[in-house]
């Protein structure tokens, strides 16, 4: 089924919507946990008192990501936020994907999984660094 002339995309809404939601969410995370530090800190940072806005809670590592956002502890929301945001883009590769794939553009659904593996490489060897 081709689209009108004219027509939007195949799925450009559904992307805009996957994107819109994970960059909102992402910025209103980091946003939170900014003002958490803040909170806790009292504002210390924001006039060069050189209090880290984070604390120790900067150097984050993963696996204490639950425990830290159990506990309401900024960095870890933060952290939930960069997730987010990085996320967002791979989010937005799948549902592009999936979305062709269902209006049977196979071709463009496998450049779509082409550029999905791309990120999952990037992403593996930036962790590894």
């Amino acid at each position: 089924m081709k689209a009108a002339p004219g027509a939007p995309e195949a799925g450009a809404r559904q992307v805009a919507l996957v994107l819109r939601i994970g960059g909102g969410l992402g910025a209103a995370l980091v946003l939170a946990g900014l003002a958490v530090s803040f909170a806790e800190s009292g504002g210390g940072w924001l006039h060069g008192s050189g209090v880290d806005p984070l604390g120790g809670d900067a150097t984050m590592r993963l696996s204490d990501l639950i425990g830290g956002l159990r506990h309401g502890r900024a960095g870890a929301i933060v952290l939930l936020g960069a997730i987010v945001l990085a996320a967002t883009p791979a989010a937005g590769v799948v549902t592009a994907g999936y979305t062709w794939l269902r209006a049977r553009r196979a071709w463009l659904a496998g450049v779509a999984v082409v550029v999905l593996l791309l990120l999952v490489l990037a992403a593996a060897l930036g962790a590894t660094e």
